[in-house]
């Protein structure tokens, strides 16, 4: 998307130029990516081309980026405005940096050394890919939204077969309020793993967002039959709205979310049975 750039680095201040051409043409020396380092994380502005009917040919955007030390790699996860489209990448996506030959150390790239990068193409890396979940997994926890989401976008393009990043990249994007995105990531779980409960019922609170009654309340029932648990009272407030007002759907909703919490019930005795005193 970027062809070849330079990064320089001016102590927190990190910058990327355009050695010129690349899929959008770039001037040499075009400023295309500058922010400030702030631990791993680059909060800053990209500058990219964008194609569709109604698109400027040129467009500013700000990211969050994630500098890896373990592979030396910067990656965003790239979402231009609604309708438009990023050559290569098509509509969003991750966009990597990796250095071109000897990569630089990670005090070298925010001491101010030079440093060549190029767009990295998809390439399994079990090891990279396990890290970046991990990382992901992590900022989830920590309410991270955005940092998680690029992790998990940077282990599925390392390996996409692995049903636990899109699986965490559909919750993160259901916590960010992007419904579309969270059905998405969590189908493409789905289909990897169908029979984990945790991504059905995600499914139908991301489904609940969009107001398609019928598809969060199938999915409801599959977690339910696949033995998803959960508290009596901590039920998505979303879910619970959407269901549990509609004449249609409240009899079969509060029958699955009673037998959810009877399996919650269920587990919490055996667990307390495995404990002992």
């Amino acid at each position: 998307m970027l062809g070849r750039v330079e990064l320089s680095a001016e102590k927190e201040r990190l910058v990327a130029f355009a050695t010129g051409g690349g899929p959008c043409d770039f001037a040499p020396r075009s400023r295309v990516l500058e922010g400030e380092l702030q631990g791993n994380v680059l909060v800053g502005q990209l500058t990219l081309c964008l194609q569709g009917p109604s698109c400027p040919t040129m467009d500013t955007l700000p990211i969050l980026a994630l500098f890896s030390p373990e592979d030396r790699t910067l990656t965003a996860y790239v979402r231009p405005r609604a309708g438009c489209q990023v050559p290569v990448l098509g509509k969003g996506g991750v966009m990597v940096l990796q250095p071109v030959g000897e990569a630089p150390s990670a005090a070298s790239v925010r001491g101010g050394a030079s440093a060549m990068a190029r767009p990295r193409g998809e390439k399994r890396n079990p090891e990279a890919a396990k890290a970046a979940l991990e990382r992901g997994n992590r900022l989830l926890g920590e309410k991270n939204w955005g940092g998680s989401v690029a992790e998990f976008e940077r282990s599925i393009s390392y390996d996409d077969r692995n049903w636990v990043a899109f699986f965490g990249l559909g919750t993160a994007w259901l916590m960010r309020g992007q419904a579309s995105d969270a059905i998405e990531a969590l189908n493409r779980a789905w289909a990897l793993n169908p029979k984990d409960p945790r991504v059905h019922y995600n499914l139908a609170c991301a489904y609940s967002r969009i107001s398609d009654k019928k598809q969060a309340l199938a999915h409801l029932g599959l977690a339910v039959k696949l033995g998803f648990t959960i508290a009596e009272g901590s039920q998505d407030a979303e879910l619970d709205k959407l269901l549990g007002s509609d004449p249609e759907s409240f009899g079969k909703y509060f029958q699955l979310t009673q037998q959810a919490f009877t399996n919650h019930a269920k587990a919490s005795a055996g667990r307390r049975q495995q404990t002992g005193p």
